[in-house]
């Protein structure tokens, strides 16, 4: 899984969940934001549970109680695993509370659910439990491409092949570099030679030497700063192109 991937698909049982998925999870995670910078999004993962016995509580086949039940079965791991505990340490150091192993893996993944799949033999209860898995994946595939989609970062086929081409002739030359998302999406989707193109390009030189200079301002404080510098290029592109008219919302004031 890298960091473009918006669904993790992991196949399980209970005995290797602990022992092999875990690790997993939270080392494809971690490398995915290692890996890259500026992730729009983070990514859903989907456990499904297989071979499941049937004589479990009945309860467990609920996908939220499942989950609940799987994740609160490996919370001791958090202070006998080496690993597991130097990513609490990586997450609390950026104020993040962690007393869960569900709480760490929120660190990493918008949501993450476990699906039960019974045994051979229980066909009316896989047939269930088989469309309960189906509707996690396309229910967390729905909310990927919406937060995609608020987040205006959603590709169509053409833009997602530039990104791959981008990422390979990144990490083909940088293997330790992280992959810049906002970097590449300027380099596909240059900044239009305008004017309010010309009045972005600034507003990112200033954020770029106030980040170098270890006092970074916010988009807000930025364009609150540079508000009347603006207002005097827009009168003068107003001027400049002899546009005719008032401003609407001073019209009825100006006559």
């Amino acid at each position: 899984m890298d960091s473009g991937y918006s669904l993790a698909i992991i196949n399980s049982c209970n005995s290797t969940f602990e022992s092999v998925v875990l690790s997993l999870l939270l080392d494809w995670a971690s490398a995915s934001i290692e890996k890259s910078l500026n992730q729009p999004a983070l990514p859903h993962a989907v456990v499904a549970i297989n071979a499941t016995d049937t004589a479990i509580d009945n309860s467990q086949w609920d996908v939220t109680k499942a989950t609940r039940k799987l994740l609160s079965s490996v919370d001791h791991v958090l202070k006998s695993n080496p690993k597991i505990e130097e990513c609490v340490r990586f997450w609390s150091s950026r104020g993040k509370q962690i007393s869960s192993i569900e709480d760490l893996l929120k660190c990493y993944y918008s949501s993450i659910v476990a699906v039960r799949v019974p045994n051979k033999g229980s066909y009316m209860i896989m047939d269930q439990q088989i469309e309960k898995l189906q509707k996690e994946i396309v229910e967390r595939c729905f909310l990927a491409q919406e937060k995609k989609k608020r987040l205006r970062t959603i590709s169509n086929s053409d833009e997602l092949q530039i990104y791959l081409q981008l990422a390979y002739e990144h990490f083909s030359k940088h293997l330790d570099v992280p992959f810049d998302f906002v970097e590449h999406a300027m380099k596909a989707n240059p900044i239009p030679q305008d004017f309010g193109g010309n009045i972005l390009r600034l507003a990112l030189t200033i954020r770029d030497c106030f980040t170098s200079s270890f006092m970074p301002m916010s988009g807000e404080m930025i364009f609150k700063n540079l508000s009347h510098m603006v207002a005097s290029c827009v009168m003068l592109d107003f001027v400049r192109h002899r546009l005719k008219g008032y401003p609407s919302c001073h019209s009825s004031f100006m006559r």
